[in-house]
């Protein structure tokens, strides 16, 4: 094993699959192999899969070309080469009764040649167990965020000087591409969103031909992959003086941001931040365009565990990481969205983008 980190997290699974009458987990997806080995592998339509066992060591199935990658860390491997069969390799390292789990990111081929092999196994989604063991976050991974945080608010506010009447989505786009060029980062958490005007209504829009116009709001949601670890952030601009729907439209949401951010503390439930922030909005007359969930998880993924939502009672806890993002979307005239990524403490939470103004910034 790389580390006694890597060897701890391995453990904690176990103990969770002792808890839930699991014999094992199939690990198997990029990131949940990454989170428990170290390493990142993109095994494409070739099986790689680390089994997790109860009361085992675990044993990694892997392509022989990443031999090089995989012997370093210490795991008992099984190499196989092109024309082998993999899953009738994975199957030698299960017992042939019992629950199994599966990473809900292994690919359903792999999963149905392994079942032809061990026909009397048990098998059930494993996107819980892993995605419990996840959602809290180690100090390792803390610092990991902030750093990847960090160099998200650089770029924003290096970014905020580039808009201006004229200027196409298309065009900001790239100079906010550049920008995250200049910071070492060429993966990105996911497309930014550069929305202007109406197109703001549309939470996920794509950046296209549409010009920023005087009057305009502007949605900016982007973030970069550091060190394999992700970061996320929405601000909205005024390009010249907004209306008044628009500041009260914008007020409103701040005030619904900065209600979910005070719910979040050890002990809440999700909901309650959900709640929080949703109320502020319904007060206002809004409620009917605030459209998604107010946070979700992030990490190694930008979506992962745990989902802010109603309905989710999942009780809060130091080294949660979400954001809270809550947004109003107005179809054929505007939306405004302001999200944060918060580190929940002991005592409530720590927001990573907080360098970046929320205040309404009016660009001239």
């Amino acid at each position: 094993m790389k580390t006694s980190l890597y060897e701890e997290r391995i453990g904690k699974l176990q103990s969770l699959l002792g808890q839930g009458g699991y014999e094992a987990i199939i690990v198997a997806s990029p990131a949940n192999l990454f989170y428990f080995t170290g390493v990142w592998i993109e095994a494409h339509e070739r099986l790689l899969a680390l089994a997790v066992r109860r009361g085992e060591r675990p044993v990694l199935v892997a392509p022989d070309l990443h031999r090089g990658e995989l012997d370093r860390l210490g795991i008992e491997t099984v190499y196989w080469r092109d024309g082998a069969d993999a899953a009738a390799l994975l199957a030698g390292t299960l017992r042939a009764d019992g629950v199994v789990a599966v990473d809900d990111g292994w690919p359903s081929g792999h999963l149905i040649a392994l079942m032809r092999h061990r026909p009397s196994l048990r098998w059930t989604g494993g996107g819980s167990l892993l995605g419990a063991l996840r959602q809290v976050k180690d100090r390792h991974e803390l610092d990991r965020i902030r750093e990847s945080a960090s160099a998200l608010n650089r770029v924003m506010e290096a970014f905020v000087p580039q808009i201006r009447v004229g200027r196409s989505e298309a065009e900001l786009l790239e100079l906010l591409l550049e920008l995250w060029k200049r910071e070492g980062i060429r993966e990105l958490s996911f497309d930014p969103t550069v929305a202007t005007g109406a197109n703001g209504a549309n939470p996920h829009h794509a950046p296209g031909d549409s010009v920023v116009r005087e009057g305009d709001f502007l949605i900016v949601d982007t973030g970069g992959i550091l060190n394999r670890y992700c970061s996320d952030m929405t601000r909205t601009f005024s390009v010249g003086e907004p209306s008044e729907e628009q500041r009260n439209v914008y007020e409103l949401v701040k005030q619904a941001h900065l209600a979910g951010v005070r719910a979040v503390r050890p002990g809440a439930t999700l909901a309650e931040v959900d709640r929080a922030a949703r109320g502020v909005i319904e007060a206002g007359g809004y409620g009917p365009y605030f459209v998604h969930r107010t946070g979700h998880g992030l990490g190694i993924d930008v979506h992962e565990l745990p989902a802010v939502q109603d309905g989710n009672d999942t009780v809060i806890v130091p080294g949660m990481v979400f954001s809270i993002e809550p947004g109003v979307y107005l179809p054929g005239k505007f939306g405004v969205r302001i999200e944060d990524i918060v580190i929940v403490t002991e005592t409530g939470c720590e927001s990573v983008n907080a360098a970046v103004s929320k205040e309404l910034t009016v660009l001239g």
